[in-house]
This record gives C-alpha cells, sequence and structure tokens, in this order.
C-alpha cells in the first residue's frame, strides 16, 4: 500500500527551482534515502510531506490518518528539561489538564462532581489514546535498547550530543508510526551508536526517509534513492553502491552522446561552408548545391536545438591534489615508550606505534579516548630528534582540524587564502575555485562560514602546501556525499601517507589498510580496512526483541561459531564484495578517462556481480540463521 503518492511536484523559491516535475511512491516498510548535495532541496522536500509547506505545482497525495515520526537535524530541546519530562512532552498539556481535573473533583462540591467526571474522563481517554500511560515505559525501554543508561531525571542539557541523538530518536518512535523520517540520523553517534541504528532501521516494520550523508548508513538500510540535483529528483532502486553505477552508466552515455553531438555538429559546420562556398563561386550554383545546403543547415540546427551538455559529476566542483612528493625515509611517524598524563591523570602510558611512508591508518577509539589529544601531542611534541615521539626527517605534516586556527589578521577568505603566501586576488581565486567557491565569496566574513566551507578552507591549505603527511581529524564532518567521494579520490591517488580520524565507515574502508585502535589507554594495530577491524572486534551486537531483515555479516554470528559451509559462504561474499570495490572504481576511472566502452563492461560486470552478492546473503541467512 502506497504511504505517499508524489507526481509532477514542483517547488520555487523566488526565481530558483527547488524542485520541477519531481514524481515518486513510498510503500508500506520501505527504507528510502534521501541524497543530495547541501542545498539541493532536501529539507523543502521533507518539510512538504510533513505538511509543512505546499507545493507549488504537481500532487502530493498522503494516505489518510498516517503515523509519522520525525527526528530533526537540530531539534528543539529545553537544557533544564528532563529526559522523562521532553519524552512525553507532546502529552505535557493533556496530563496537566487531567490533574486540574483530578484536583477539582478532590476539591469540588458534589453538585459539579458529574461534570468534574466528564472532564477528567475526556482528558485520561485522550491521553490514554496518545499513549501516555504507556509513553514513560516505552520511552525508557527504547532508551535501555540503545544503549543509554543515564536517569530518567537528567537534564537534557548535561547530556552529549549523541546521548540526545538517542532521547530523541526514542520519543520519535513513542507513537508506533508507520513512517520514520530521520534528518541525519548518524550526527554525533559513535560506531557502535551508528551499528545499532542500521540493525534497528533493517527491522523497522514501518517505512523509512532517511536524509542522510552516511553512505555506510544507506548502503545498509535502503532499497530505493531518491537523488536530487540542480532542481530535478530521480528515483533508483537498490541501495546507495547501486544508485552510484546507474549514475556512471547514465554519465558514460551522456558524455557518449554529447561527444557524438559535437562531431555531428563539426562535420556539418564544415560542410555547409564548403557547399556555401561553392555556391558563392557559381553565377546559378546547381540545385542539388542548394539542396544538400538547406539540408545541412536545418540538420545543423536540430541538432543544436538538442542542446546536449557536456555531463559532470558534482565530485567535479571540487578538484584536489595533494601533491606527489615523496619522502626519503621509510618512517613517517614512530612512537616509543609515550606518557601523556593531565596532572594526576594517566591518559597513555608507554605508547608504541610506527607508520610506514606511504601507509595509510585510521586512528579509532572511544569518545574521549583521547584521539584528538594524541594528534596535537604528535603535531606540537614530533621531531626527527625526540626519542619517544619520532618524525620522519623529510616529513611534511598538513593538518586538518575540527577546530579550524585560521591567520590572527584574516577577516575574509581572500585575506586567509593570501596569508599563505605571495598572492595576488586572482591568484587567492585560482585556489578557492578548486574548492567550490565563487569569486564573490573571496570576500566572506570567515565569522561566517559553514562547517563545511570551513573544512574545504582547509583542505585548499593542505593543497597549496603541497605536503606528504596528512593528518586529518574528521576532515568529511558537514560534507556532502559528493564533496566526500571528491577528498576520497584524492587521498586515493596521493602517493604520501595519511593517518585519519574519522567516523565515516565507508569513508575509511574505501582508503585505509590498517587501523590502530585506543583502548585501555594502549595502541592496537589492526590489519585490513575498518569493516575488517569491526567485524573482528565485534562479531555479535546486542539483538533487539523483534528484529528482523537483512544484517551485515558481522551482526549475526561470529565465524568461529559457524559451521563449514557458512565459513565458505562468507569468504566468497568477502571475495565479491572487494571485487565490486575494485569495479566501482574502475567504473569512476572510465568516466575520467572517457572511455565509455571500459565504463560499460564494468558496469554490466557489477550488475551480474551484485545478483550473485544477493543469492549469496540469502543463502548466508539461510545457512547461519
Amino acid at each position: 500500500m502506497e504511504l505517499i503518492i508524489a507526481e509532477n511536484l514542483s517547488f520555487h523559491s523566488g526565481s530558483k527551482d527547488i524542485l520541477k516535475d519531481g514524481s515518486f511512491r513510498i510503500l508500506e516498510g520501505q527504507k528510502v534515502g534521501l541524497i543530495g548535495a547541501n542545498g539541493s532541496g532536501k529539507t523543502t522536500l521533507i518539510r512538504m510531506i510533513l505538511g509543512e509547506l505546499e507545493a507549488d505545482g504537481g500532487r502530493l497525495k498522503i494516505k489518510p490518518g498516517l503515523k509519522t515520526g520525525y527526528v530533526p537535524q537540530q531539534p528543539d530541546y529545553d537544557e533544564d528539561q528532563s529526559i522523562e519530562d521532553f519524552l512525553i512532552s507532546d502529552l505535557a498539556g493533556l496530563l496537566e489538564a487531567m490533574n486540574a481535573a483530578a484536583e477539582k473533583m478532590s476539591a469540588g462540591s458534589s453538585a459539579w462532581m458529574d461534570e468534574f467526571l466528564t472532564d477528567y474522563q475526556r482528558c485520561s481517554d485522550d491521553f490514554e489514546a496518545g499513549g501516555g500511560y504507556e509513553a514513560l515505559e516505552r520511552g525508557e525501554t527504547y532508551l535501555r535498547r540503545l544503549g543509554l543508561d543515564n536517569p530518567m531525571n537528567q537534564k537534557m542539557g548535561s547530556l552529549s550530543g549523541g546521548e540526545r541523538s538517542l532521547v530523541f530518536f526514542a520519543s520519535a518512535l513513542l507513537s508506533s508510526p508507520e513512517l520514520l523520517i530521520l534528518d541525519e540520523p548518524g550526527n554525533h553517534l559513535d560506531y557502535l551508536g551508528l551499528a545499532w541504528l542500521e540493525t534497528f532501521i533493517a527491522g523497522f516494520k514501518g517505512a523509512v526517509i532517511i536524509v542522510s550523508h552516511n553512505r555506510y548508513l544507506l548502503d545498509s538500510t535502503c532499497g530505493m534513492i531518491i537523488a536530487m540535483e540542480k532542481g530535478k529528483l530521480s528515483v533508483h532502486k537498490g541501495n546507495y553502491s547501486a544508485y552510484k553505477v546507474d549514475r556512471y552508466r547514465f554519465a558514460l552515455k551522456a558524455q557518449s552522446d554529447w561527444e557524438a553531438s559535437r562531431k555531428l555538429i563539426d562535420k556539418l559546420e564544415k560542410r555547409i561552408k564548403e557547399l556555401q562556398s561553392i555556391a558563392m563561386n557559381q553565377y546559378n550554383p546547381p540545385a542539388t548545391v542548394m539542396s544538400q545546403l538547406g539540408a545541412a543547415k536545418t540538420k545543423l540546427e536540430a541538432e543544436k536545438t538538442r542542446g546536449l551538455t557536456k555531463p559532470e559529476l558534482d565530485n567535479d566542483a571540487m578538484k584536489l591534489n595533494f601533491g606527489i612528493e615523496l619522502s626519503k625515509s621509510n618512517i613517517a611517524l614512530q612512537i616509543k615508550d609515550l606518557n601523556i598524563a593531565f596532572g594526576d591523570r594517566v591518559l597513555f602510558n608507554q605508547l608504541g606505534l610506527e607508520i610506514n611512508c606511504g601507509e595509510k591508518v585510521a586512528l579509532v577509539g572511544a569518545n574521549g579516548s583521547g584521539k584528538t589529544t594524541l594528534i596535537n601531542t604528535v603535531l606540537k611534541q614530533g621531531q626527527w630528534h625526540n626519542p619517544s615521539l619520532r618524525i620522519g626527517p623529510s616529513q611534511k605534516i598538513g593538518y586538518l582540524s575540527q577546530t579550524a586556527v585560521f591567520s590572527e589578521t584574516a577577516v575574509t577568505i581572500e585575506d586567509e587564502i593570501r596569508s599563505w603566501g605571495p598572492l595576488t586576488r586572482d591568484g587567492a581565486f585560482s585556489i578557492a575555485g578548486n574548492f567550490a567557491f565563487e569569486y564573490g565569496d573571496l570576500e566572506k566574513p570567515l565569522s561566517v562560514l559553514s562547517g563545511g566551507e570551513v573544512n574545504r578552507l582547509q583542505l585548499a591549505r593542505l593543497m597549496y602546501e603541497q605536503i606528504n603527511f596528512l593528518i586529518l581529524d574528521e576532515p568529511t564532518n558537514h560534507m556532502d556525499i559528493q564533496s566526500r567521494e571528491a577528498i576520497e579520490q584524492a587521498i586515493a591517488k596521493f602517493k604520501g601517507t595519511v593517518l585519519v580520524i574519522s567516523h565515516d565507515r565507508y569513508f575509511l574502508d574505501q582508503l585505509v589498510d590498517r587501523v590502530v585502535e585506543i583502548e585501555n589507554g594502549m595502541l592496537v594495530s589492526h590489519p585490513g580496512n575498518f569493516s575488517d577491524y569491526f567485524k573482528k572486534k565485534y562479531p555479535v551486537l546486542p539483538r533487539l526483541s523483534g528484529d528482523s531483515g537483512r544484517r551485515g555479516l558481522e551482526r549475526r554470528k561470529s565465524a568461529s561459531g559457524a559451521g563449514e559451509s557458512v565459513l565458505v559462504i562468507e569468504r566468497r561474499i568477502e571475495e565479491l564484495e572487494s571485487e565490486k570495490l575494485e569495479l566501482e572504481r574502475e567504473l569512476e576511472a572510465s568516466f575520467s578517462g572517457r572511455d565509455r566502452k571500459t565504463g560499460l563492461k564494468a558496469a554490466a560486470k557489477l550488475d551480474k556481480l551484485s545478483i550473485r552478492l544477493v543469492k549469496l546473503y540469502a543463502e548466508w541467512e539461510a545457512s547461519a540463521g
């Protein structure tokens, strides 16, 4: 049954088309990812679905009485409100009215008792219909399943960002929604929180719309992707990876069509010039020449009317190249017997770690484990002659921080860029333009930059400095998917060393070949990408009662307890997932190299491989269940 039917929706803001002729359907139980660049109109579409905005054109049909739960990216809350009060805040008015009616019954005269009883019963019925009597109990149950053990009377203002996210999530579930709308639900959650979220969404019986830049979440939960781009809306079956293949396949065809059109236009223009020359040099040109000239002009006009444009993918908006200066030493970073303490508190004791030049390493650990502290210590104390914290002699470190530090005298973007070296205004723009900044943005004050703009400006400096050792602290924070992919592609080509802190699992899986975990004040190395590390560390996640739906390989059973047939299937799945990743990279490269033939072959292989993976996952579910 359809919950939402959208037909030819349009919405305009001033002279800009936020949405034009958008159509889609959302069915019961369907999991849908809504993606697009920052400012593409995702929030506008959500507000239309919630009834907060009216479309300028088209039709939006919502199932009558549809129960919707919504978790906005930045929900409103009172810092002095307790968790308990927040969970039942929608019922607070009814509760107050019910208590007032009860007070009247206890203090009023018997002559008015029937009226007091009627008022109390009405309030009580409404409170019960809204789930009031069970709301607190169910809300606390959800929170405990989410792993939040905080007391219910704790103030909202004293919670961490991740803890508040879980309270908001639990609150949205209280009404038992048929449709759950989540706007960036992974913000502030750690790896375990995100893993639980994936498991919950996969098993949730209702429909879910996920507005997210978290590609791993979109991959593991969604069966349909709605993409918004420059006012246009496209619908794709499958998860994010399937959408990405569709996108490159379409781009390859569009690229081929555009090149063929350009060749035809050039050929026709040349032919027209030849025929015009013949006609001009003859007093009475033959009718066949004039006929051919007319036909060529008509064909040229028709081809130009088609208006084919050169296809570009959004990640072309950022053009990164971090440089390829290779190190003259083998050691990038060597930590030996390093101690870090704050007063009487010992954070690290006799740390040891070695990172070789050219390695790409992820640094992971629980929030508060000391990741940023360790990075700051490396930056401040690291040098070749420090026996506890040695930096390779030819290493040139570039650092992207969560809290950017700009030049003290810089007020605008132009000021900041020109503080890096002898640059003119045009020279500053030649750098900024590679990071999706417009010429007018040079005058933009640093104080008003968004988180994504701050990160892009930091990346611009790293590219300008041509470093060979990148240290990145949450480089994809505040970035849309296209920007994340542009960063990935640049780092994948980078020949130097990378040490990165990130909660973006998809990003880490694409890039790193080793994970270093901070555990109990020690550094523990795990070879492989992040998913390899995560599967070994958490072979089984806590199960939720009533959970169903497909799980990732790591979420159901550890390999050590599985039968031989299950292990064989698991190994085959891992091989195909690795092959899939290589084919996706080949598809991207074929678009960049305008090699349509190779690209279409890669896309066809990906289609076949995806079908095999679906069958293998089904076999694994049957064998491991």
